[in-house]
């Protein structure tokens, strides 16, 4: 059972970049299961086997989003406050898995049969996806009680699972297409169980009811988390519509290189925004030019070995997908940036920042399919990168300027 104290949040407790270094440290300890994972399936499989499990794969957090309705990040942000000791979180969670565990459901049947998926993969989207959301709500439980490493290592726990079945299919020769879907079935639905078991009874239970308002408020975030999730993933999406599964196969195969970006950025994020709500003093300025030094030495480590990487990791196979490298390393380091404002407004600021900051993230999404369609016609795979970069360039400008217009409030 998961110890449920919560760590002191005075100002004199550890500090933001330490409490990220700790979270960064468990989502890299993860980040070679994920790694395997492209590589088992890249070594094992056709190039169009390949696409359509990173299909399945890449939908997993939009369909996912759709379904959670904001509700994860409105129970973070009510709940990491130090008076939410007082409050019945048992309860909020199951009012909340009632809603987004069928609607994650409905929404997976929607988005296999846009697909014309069938058979295992329609099996293996709709039991990722419901199983996706039980492990979200719960770890924003821990989440918010500021047990940061714990709550990450649960939401990193399928994919691990997945990494170490595969593996072992690929040890037996007995990956398939079909034994690969298979194996993410087993991994997403075993471990959602498990850490039901794990976190649901240790969860603490007060004598107040949540107030209903927090369920309404999710609102909000489910359009942020929806900008965002279109963001991640409609390149993968578009390419999959516009062009070959094999195209695919090369986009998803060389980001998988540049995962180092996005294990960061989950890592600021997912430690901020509940942070925020129980520091006095935020010191932005220090954390932004740390995120800048960090960013510039990850962006040259890319460009002087990414390409090195990709031929080594795959065997010669993806080579001619290097060029990417480039636009996805920017993309990367506008994320980083983005992190604080994301964290600052979603975390601490009133209903009227996050609905300003709501417009302009609905704004970039909006522009980012729109890019899409048009660069991916003209500069195929080229263009879907490019365009991810312009769309993040104007979310990160538009979190400063709402930054600029509304001052964090005084703890």
């Amino acid at each position: 059972m998961i110890s449920w104290r919560r760590p002191d949040a005075s100002p004199g407790s550890d500090s933001i970049s330490l409490r990220v270094a700790r979270v960064l440290a468990v989502v890299l300890a993860s980040a070679a299961f994920q790694v395997v994972t492209q590589v088992l399936l890249a070594r094992a499989l056709t190039k169009s086997e390949v696409g359509l499990v990173s299909l399945v794969l890449g939908a997993l957090p939009l369909l996912s989003t759709l379904s959670l309705v904001g509700q994860d990040s409105a129970t973070v942000r009510f709940l990491s406050r130090p008076e939410s000791s007082r409050y019945d979180v048992p309860a909020h969670v199951r009012r909340v898995l009632l809603l987004v565990l069928p609607a994650g459901a409905a929404v997976a049947l929607a988005g296999a049969g846009y697909y014309s998926l069938s058979g295992v993969a329609l099996a293996a989207v709709i039991v990722l996806v419901v199983s996706q959301n039980l492990v979200t709500v719960l770890t924003s439980a821990l989440r918010a009680a500021h047990r940061y490493e714990l709550a990450m290592a649960g939401m990193r726990m399928p994919a691990m699972a997945a990494g170490l079945i595969l593996a072992l299919l690929f040890g037996l020769h007995k990956m398939s297409l079909a034994s690969s879907l298979g194996a993410l079935i087993v991994a997403y639905g075993a471990s959602s169980l498990v850490l039901t078991a794990g976190i649901a009874p240790s969860l603490p239970a007060g004598p107040e009811r949540v107030p209903p308002n927090v369920v309404k408020s999710g609102l909000f975030f489910f359009g942020l988390s929806i900008s965002f999730s279109v963001m991640i993933a409609v390149d993968k999406l578009i390419i999959g519509k516009l062009m070959s599964y094999a195209d695919l196969a090369v986009y998803a195969t060389v980001f998988a290189v540049m995962k180092a970006f996005d294990f960061l950025f989950y890592s600021l994020n997912y430690v901020l925004m509940p942070r925020v709500n129980a520091v006095k003093d935020l010191r932005l300025a220090r954390l932004n030019a740390w995120i800048a030094g960090l960013a510039g030495v990850m962006f040259a480590l890319y460009l002087l070995l990414g390409g090195r990487v990709v031929h080594i990791l795959y065997g010669g196979r993806y080579d001619h997908g290097a060029y990417l490298i480039l636009p996805f390393a920017l993309s990367g380091v506008v994320k980083l940036f983005y992190s604080v404002p994301s964290s600052v407004i979603g975390g601490r600021l009133p209903e009227n920042a996050l609905r300003q900051f709501l417009t302009f993230n609905l704004f970039a999404m909006v522009l980012n399919v729109v890019l899409d369609v048009i660069l991916i016609r003209t500069f195929g795979l080229l263009g879907a990168a490019v365009a991810t970069v312009i769309a993040w360039g104007v979310r990160l400008l538009g979190g400063y300027a709402v930054i600029m217009s509304n001052r964090p409030q005084p703890r």
